[in-house]
């Protein structure tokens, strides 16, 4: 048993993985990949992890969440620098990230709030406003990306009708996704798995989403507050849903990337 009650704690490998809310497998992928590897050893050739390895963890948590491959994550760590510098820069990823992936869906969201009492023309004119207001802001973000163009593109042939089917989709998956979590629905499970595609469905009419693109959008749902006007409590059932979904379909949880 590993000493944390003293002035320099140590802990198990089950431990840590405790702490950073992680499986024991990810801390052995992480250091298998060079990533993290705890300080000591014991006799026995058991992992010990300090204090410093747990916050290295910590900062590797807050990259992965924000879709950044491990890969990368690791040159961002060892760059030097103090501690508040590494801070300021884990913000200004997340920052960026969070600016990226709800440009995507807020001017649907305006829309979607007036569901049932505008008319088709009311919502035409809606999204015009709200897609002038936020078009300077959301191209200067997230401009140059693949997704910015395909989303563009579509959401500019778009009738009042197409509009009213986003509407009419959004809610409905909602209404289930609510249902499934009611009746326990387990994720991996068949009628789970068809709720996760539906979910990818519906990011696929704004652009090509993949399994590993549609993980991130749901770890977001659930790591930010401002996405629980879409899926309230339910965000991380979805999550859930998801995350089984696309380990079916090989992407590796520990190091999901945008692509």
């Amino acid at each position: 048993m590993s000493d944390t009650t003293g002035e320099h704690p140590e802990y198990t490998i089950g431990q840590a993985a405790d702490l950073l809310g992680v499986t024991p497998r990810t801390l052995r992928h992480w250091e298998a990949v060079g990533l993290l590897a705890p300080q000591w050893r014991t006799l026995g050739d058991y992992r010990l992890y300090t204090e410093g390895d747990v916050e290295r963890g910590l900062q590797i948590l807050v990259y992965r969440e924000a879709g950044v491959p491990l890969a990368q994550i690791g040159e961002l760590i060892d760059t030097p620098g103090t501690r508040r510098a590494h801070l300021k820069r884990q913000r200004k990823v997340l920052v960026g990230k969070i600016a990226r992936l709800r440009g995507m869906i807020r001017v649907v969201d305006e829309i979607l709030e007036g569901e049932a009492t505008m008319s088709v023309e009311e919502k035409a004119k809606k999204w015009r406003e709200q897609w002038s207001k936020y078009r300077a802001e959301a191209q200067e973000r997230w401009g140059d990306t693949p997704e910015w163009e395909q989303s563009r593109e579509r959401m500019g042939e778009m009738s009042g009708e197409d509009w009213e089917d986003v509407a009419a989709e959004a809610a409905a998956f909602r209404e289930a996704l609510a249902d499934a979590a009611g009746r326990g629905v387990a994720p991996g499970s068949p009628e789970g798995d068809a709720l996760a595609l539906g979910h990818r469905a519906e990011i696929s009419r704004w652009y090509e989403a993949s399994p590993s693109k549609q993980v991130i959008l749901a770890r977001m749902y659930v790591a930010d507050e401002r996405f629980a006007e879409s899926y309230g409590e339910r965000r991380g059932y979805l999550r859930e849903l998801v995350e089984a979904r696309a380990t079916k379909e090989g992407v590796n949880l520990d190091d999901v990337q945008w692509r």
